[in-house]
């Protein structure tokens, strides 16, 4: 049997340990990522804790005093009956979007694109939100281009999500009075579409993580003890991000919030 030859590496001592510096950090890149992502799913638990606690014990707490009475009318149980279901309502909600986002964050369920003439849509979306009474103490603007002839690709169900949360959000976060306008404008490669509130705003700190899922605003941002953990301004970045758009944000503490959307003007094909 020959005798194997001995072959010289193919790299350098050098080369290989830029290669080895190289894995290193992409190793570390990965295991930084790994623990952010704990991070934030523990920050995530603690957050939802806080906010399934709250109504649960609002519930329980009814129920006890109830149980305490011995004659009672159906008037003077009538607040309490209200109070639970406030908070059946908050339990409702906070479930749903779990499940919403856990679903929208599955790619292998498909969005149903559709190409769309935006200015038209952005329009008819406006006009349902005048004709709805939550709003009524608040003024509309809408400024859409009448000429707006930009035709994108999307799901057109998930989209009116999109901005129904912002809306609500505006609506949510402003007193009476305060202005809510829709404004949308054509670049040579995308559509902006913003929302834009005159309410209480928020500082850049908030305005930072207001996207994140284990976001919970602070009592400043949340008035009349309206709590949160951020997951339909989640559930909005996820439904953009998979029209292949982005959301940023941008706010003035006593002054009002602006989200602002990006769309591309390219075709967008089905997952």
């Amino acid at each position: 049997m020959a005798k194997k030859q001995f072959e010289s590496p193919s790299l350098t001592i050098e080369e290989l340990t830029a290669e080895l510096y190289l894995s290193k950090k992409d190793l570390k890149k990965a295991n930084d990522m790994l623990v952010e992502q704990e991070k934030n799913r523990t920050e995530l638990f603690a957050n939802l804790s806080h906010d399934l606690r709250s109504p649960i014990t609002a519930l329980r707490n009814s129920i006890d005093y109830i149980q305490t009475l011995e004659e009672y009318t159906k008037e003077e149980l009538q607040p309490i009956f209200n109070l639970m279901q406030n908070r059946i309502l908050t339990l409702e909600t906070l479930i749903n979007n779990l499940f919403l986002l856990t679903t929208l964050e599955n790619t292998a369920i498909p969005f149903h694109f559709e190409p769309i003439g935006i200015g038209m849509f952005l329009e008819d979306f406006f006009f349902n939100c005048e004709a709805d009474k939550k709003y009524d103490n608040r003024e509309l603007v809408l400024d859409v281009p009448l000429d707006m002839d930009a035709i994108l690709s999307i799901d057109t169900a998930q989209f009116i999500r999109v901005l129904d949360n912002l809306f609500s959000n505006a609506l949510k976060y402003s007193e009476d009075g305060a202005t809510i306008t829709l404004n949308a404008f054509q670049s040579d490669s995308a559509v902006t579409i913003r929302v834009s509130d005159t309410g209480i705003g928020m500082t850049p700190e908030q305005c930072e993580k207001v996207f994140e899922r284990s976001y919970m605003a602070s009592p400043a941002r949340t008035p009349s003890a309206k709590t949160g953990c951020g997951l339909g301004l989640s559930i909005v970045k996820t439904i953009v991000e998979r029209h292949g758009g982005k959301i940023t944000c941008e706010s003035e503490l006593g002054k009002g919030t602006t989200f602002s959307i990006r769309l591309p003007l390219q075709t967008i094909s089905s997952d």
